[in-house]
């Protein structure tokens, strides 16, 4: 799909498992999760489904001979996105609160600015007690 990567598909790509020593074993454990995507512009049957997964991978000295060990799980649960548009007030709301949040800062600035100003004139004229 459009804006995954590589490392999004297969996360164990690249990777080696290697033994130092004769006893060691790896154990890896998958946990497969199902994603369905329903874009935004498509009609009945637009959705696709993209199957993501968790890696771990542990290596260990055992008392047995080396072993390579692999075992999944399908998780119980789907995850499911769904673009949806955004109403035209959200922008509205969002750009009012942008423009307030700068004013309120800029006014903080200013009082502090005009009250350290107000504080060095009254240490240069002596008046400040």
């Amino acid at each position: 799909p459009l804006g995954l990567n590589s490392d999004w598909l297969d996360k164990l790509k690249g990777q080696k498992f290697f033994s130092t020593s004769p006893q060691h074993t790896h154990e890896h454990y998958t946990q497969v999760v199902r994603t369905t995507i329903q874009p935004l512009h498509g009609g009945k049957g637009s959705a696709y489904d993209a199957y993501e997964y968790n890696a771990h991978s542990h290596t260990y000295i055992s008392d047995h001979q080396p072993t390579a060990k692999f075992s999944y799980d399908l998780a119980a649960m789907q995850v499911v996105v769904r673009e949806q548009p955004r109403p035209w007030y959200k922008f509205l709301t969002t750009t009012c609160a942008v423009i307030g949040g700068v004013f309120t800062v800029a006014g903080i600035l200013d009082s502090m600015l005009y009250a350290g100003i107000n504080m060095r004139r009254k240490l240069e004229l002596g008046k400040q007690g």
